[in-house]
């Protein structure tokens, strides 16, 4: 327990060791997303991601290599130009989650950037796109594996 002290992670019991270090990015990133090449054209992009069809695309260049988050209704609403390549466009540029990340290094790089959604990389030299993970559902998993947790220790489950 020393160790993940000296992280700054809080231990209150054995218990919290494991499912805080089970809880990943993992293990909860969403593995069906959608992307696009970062040489798209606005307008291509609006031809190929009609509004309503998907809230984000990923911007990749070469092999699946992360670029940026493209927020759907914000570059259907966009003024500029249509041939404006969408990596111009696209957000979080270098705010990106790895796999092995736990609960509260995701919600510390979410709360820093400020997104509300965020692309899962390999790792980040390489920036590989493996997957999704919003906020919401970092949050909500946390929630429940915390009440879980207190449950177990209280004898309720």
């Amino acid at each position: 327990t020393w160790r993940f002290h000296l992280r700054g992670e809080t231990i209150r019991s054995a218990h919290d060791v494991g499912w805080m270090r089970s809880l990943t990015v993992g293990s909860m990133m969403r593995k069906d997303v959608r992307t696009i090449p970062a040489s798209t054209t606005l307008s291509e992009f609006r031809k190929e991601v009609p509004l309503g069809s998907a809230q984000r695309v990923i911007a990749v260049e070469h092999a699946d290599q992360y670029v940026g988050m493209l927020l759907v209704p914000e570059l259907h609403s966009d003024r500029s130009d249509g041939d404006t390549p969408v990596s111009a466009l696209a957000q979080f540029k270098d705010a990106v989650l790895v796999p092995s990340m736990n609960v509260q290094t995701a919600a510390e790089t979410f709360q820093r950037t400020g997104a509300e959604e965020l692309a899962v990389v390999e790792d980040f030299d390489e920036r590989i796109v493996l997957g999704l993970l919003t906020e919401s559902h970092l949050m909500r998993r946390y929630a429940e594996e915390l009440d879980k947790a207190r449950r177990d220790l209280s004898g309720e489950g």
